[in-house]
């Protein structure tokens, strides 16, 4: 690490510092991620207004009702356990935007976990926050440039691709949840990484082994739960067997 690495950290970890993140900073970052949320919340309504005030496609609004209730009963759990699950990975102002953008486990969580990886930082300091935010604003910006030129010309440029590279395009997925794992395990061992494993491991034979029906809906839901259980465990066991640091002598 050279010179101005070492000032930067020690910067990044001055008591000014983090004063400022844990306070204005972190603030204005749910400030101004509500405020954008509400607003693509609104936004996202104006192809329904469109077809239903310009174009005249109207139903009952019994059936936007029953279209409404059927999306919350599928999707519900997902709402609700992603962004526990992306949180700790992201930090606040980069989960904002992945969840703006979107391809939050694909693209965005993969681009901030290499570049906080690459300089050793995590997304619960200032500095890996900067990482994260600055990682995933040019991920959408360079997702985005692709997604154009996709659409402009894809009709033209995909048939051109010979079959094994559009076989591969199906693996893009889970090779990089793949790398995410091998991240953990250079962090934290295979011993270590393989007990997170455990909750989905055992959901998974209870639904395709021993044929519990029940299990299928809520056994994502279960999982996570688990797993944030064994998160919690470890931080705590992990913190009381740090020894207390030793008070400084004047």
């Amino acid at each position: 690490m050279n010179t101005e690495n070492i000032n930067m950290q020690a910067k990044a970890d001055s008591p000014e510092m983090l004063e400022e993140y844990n306070g204005s900073y972190s603030k204005k970052v749910h400030r101004i991620g509500r405020a954008t949320m509400a607003i693509a919340l609104i936004l996202s309504f104006l192809p329904v207004l469109f077809l239903y005030f310009v174009m005249g496609y109207r139903v009952p609004i019994s059936t936007y009702i029953n279209v409404i209730f059927a999306l919350t009963a599928l999707c519900i759990g997902m709402w609700i356990t992603e962004p526990l699950i992306w949180y700790p990975i992201l930090g606040a102002a980069p989960t904002y935007m992945a969840y703006l953008s979107g391809n939050v486990k694909n693209i965005r969580v993969p681009v901030a976990r290499s570049v906080m990886k690459k300089y050793g930082e995590h997304s619960d300091s200032p500095r890996g926050q900067v990482l994260a935010t600055f990682s995933v604003a040019i991920s959408v910006f360079v997702n985005l440039f692709i997604l154009a030129i996709i659409v402009f010309t894809g009709s033209y440029f995909v048939p051109l691709l010979p079959q094994i590279v559009l076989t591969a395009l199906s693996y893009v997925v889970p090779a990089l949840i793949g790398a995410l794992i091998w991240f953990r395990i250079e962090e934290s061992g295979w011993l270590k990484t393989m007990i997170w494993a455990i909750p989905s491991v055992v959901i998974y034979i209870a639904i395709h082994v021993i044929n519990i029906e029940a299990l299928s809906d809520i056994g994502e839901a279960i999982s996570i739960a688990v797993t944030i259980l064994i998160g919690y465990v470890t931080f705590k066991t992990k913190k009381d067997d740090d020894p207390e640091p030793m008070a400084e002598t004047k």
